[in-house]
């Protein structure tokens, strides 16, 4: 494990992931038009505090939210819907998690991205119904006429230097033979408003950008320059956000 993604294992990480937008609601009519299979079961992997687990379980017939990060799981647990009868959680890195399938769908936030693919893929695969779906669910705002500005906070304090924009885990997991893709899909645009001081706060929830990463100085620049970028657009303290989600579907498949 990289020392960015074992910041995923940090409290303040699990605390500030909150203030990430949720997904639109159009994901999850997507994803149960996705289900044909019975029995109607779920496997959310990569869950973290369970922004596509909480809101999804009461929809199905169970979800198995799984995450390695205990911080995340014990945030999820006690956020809407952590407690949902339909949901059960587990602490495991996936490629070695206690499975109970078979699963009609299985669903992954941008968190795939650390996950040992092949290792993930062998473990999932013979858990799944026939007809079985994986969908990468990858969302966030668009059309930030403030986001130069944000840049310049990231560029400066970012602990990923070799960020590409326009690489694709989806197409990553596909070339390496992992995946057949079948679908893709992007949702309506959502408007939501956030509180300046939040939208600042979600982008410690990353990796690169932790706090416990940053001195007490370094922070606090970083904050600065975010909001000095955003408060000119706020009205009242807020922003008005417009969120999309993307949804990459398709059969799992195991290495050779």
């Amino acid at each position: 494990m990289t020392e960015l993604a074992a910041t995923f294992q940090q409290e303040a990480v699990a605390e500030a992931y909150q203030h990430r937008p949720p997904y639109p609601d159009e994901v999850f009519d997507r994803l149960l038009e996705l289900i044909v299979d019975e029995p109607r079961r779920v496997l959310d992997i990569g869950a973290g505090e369970g922004a596509i687990a909480r809101p999804l379980a009461p929809r199905v017939e169970h979800v198995d939210a799984i995450d390695f990060s205990a911080p995340m799981v014990a945030a999820g647990r006690q956020r809407p819907g952590g407690d949902h009868p339909n949901l059960t959680w587990q602490v495991n890195p996936i490629e070695t998690a206690d499975l109970d399938g078979p699963y009609a769908l299985v669903t992954a936030g941008a968190s795939i991205h650390w996950m040992p693919w092949e290792e993930t893929f062998a473990r999932i695969v013979p858990h799944l119904t026939p007809n079985a779906q994986l969908v990468v669910i990858e969302h966030g705002p668009v059309d930030m006429p403030w986001w130069d500005g944000v840049v310049q906070a990231i560029q400066k304090h970012s602990r990923k230097k070799d960020h590409d924009p326009k690489y694709s885990v989806v197409e990553a997991i596909r070339d390496r033979g992992l995946l057949d893709l079948t679908g893709t899909a992007r949702t309506a645009a959502v408007t939501y408003r956030q509180k300046v001081v939040d939208y600042v706060e979600q982008f410690h929830s990353t990796s690169s950008l932790a706090r416990d990463l940053m001195t007490t100085d370094e922070a606090a620049d970083f904050d600065a320059i975010v909001e000095d970028a955003v408060r000119p657009y706020a009205k009242d303290g807020l922003l008005e956000l417009t969120i999309q989600a993307e949804l990459s579907w398709g059969r799992p498949k195991i290495a050779g």
